[in-house]
């Protein structure tokens, strides 16, 4: 999965560890929030109006997917994950922008 946590703790070095704990603790909850504000997105408006709705290329749509599909996998939520992966088929599936 993509993500900038690589490079986030890449900049910690020099950060004491409780510090580091506290700044990981936050970064992992303002992911938590993404994530789940981002399905409550795609729930509402269904995968494929979702898509249809930003802006960018049909890659980086399927990224995002596949990104918030490992986070939901890592959680077992797996009547989400079916979602996910519905909306992953069907955009796959479409012609190239």
């Amino acid at each position: 999965m993509w993500n900038d946590e690589d490079d986030f703790l890449d900049d910690m070095n020099s950060i004491d560890p409780v510090e580091e704990s506290r700044l990981k603790a936050v970064w992992e909850s303002e992911l938590e929030k993404s994530m789940r504000f981002a399905y409550s997105m795609i729930e509402e408006m269904g995968v494929t109006r979702w898509a249809d709705s930003i802006p960018i290329t049909k890659e980086r749509k399927l990224v995002i997917l596949n990104n918030m599909l490992d986070w939901h996998v890592n959680r077992e939520e797996y009547e989400k994950c079916t979602i996910i992966k519905q909306g992953i088929d069907g955009l796959t599936a479409q012609k190239n922008d």
